[in-house]
């Protein structure tokens, strides 16, 4: 493959940076996204399927997108159901990806870890559809998730830096001056779409690789 980045990760890793010349994500390897719904505080449990996909990209840069299905289910459900404070388990899931991350990368896969992406307002009819068919309550607001999202990229930002992780810090260029999902970026009412892979190489090092025409032809 001609592609020396991959992106691995729930739904965004698949329309941040699908058909895109230098950055693929996963599914073509596998087909389908074997990742999607996952969550970061429990990517540990699911490393069966991660396997199947890294263990073939053990000569790429791996870019990790997890985080937004815990920020738009699981964190509130979880504070709802057990009394765990957000903060703490906004903390607990940082705490828990970036470490079992930073085992990936002792056993020589360079990974790279994504932040969340802002969370989408979900509005009309078929975003209504969506959150009813939904296997967990829809319980948390936009300004509730809009939060939860940039206290777990600031945690994210902070167990990267001890763990010596890369982290691909965009999420200022993914929202306009209100804090919003920027328009020009949006896919649908949860996703943005693949410019956020123009923005990761404009504004993130990728410092083993040396990038040339070849990389612009699609794997």
């Amino acid at each position: 493959m001609h592609r020396k980045i991959f992106a691995v990760g729930d739904s965004h890793s698949r329309r941040c940076f699908e058909n895109h010349d230098i950055i693929a994500d996963s599914r073509v390897l596998v087909g389908y996204n074997k990742m999607d719904g996952k969550t970061a505080y429990n990517l540990a449990r699911h490393e069966k399927k991660l396997l199947q996909i890294i263990t073939l990209l053990r000569n790429k840069e791996l870019i990790f997108c997890f985080g937004e299905v815990d920020i738009r289910l699981h964190i509130k459900y979880k504070h709802q159901q057990l009394g765990v404070p957000v903060d703490e388990l906004i903390e607990n899931t940082a705490v828990h990806y970036t470490s079992y991350v930073n085992k990936l990368r002792q056993e020589g896969f360079r990974i790279h870890i994504f932040n969340v992406v802002p969370t989408g307002d979900f509005l009309g009819e078929a975003a209504e559809k969506w959150k009813r068919g939904l296997s967990y309550p829809f319980n948390a607001s936009f300004e509730e998730r809009s939060s939860y999202t940039e206290k777990l990229n600031d945690a994210y930002r902070k167990y990267c830096h001890e763990l010596q992780i890369p982290f691909i810090d965009i999420y200022q260029y993914l929202v306009d001056e209100q804090g919003r999902r920027r328009q020009d970026l949006v896919f649908d009412y949860a996703h943005l779409n693949n410019s956020c892979a123009d923005l990761a190489l404009e504004h993130h090092d990728f410092p083993a690789l040396e990038l040339n025409v070849s990389d612009h032809r699609a794997a």
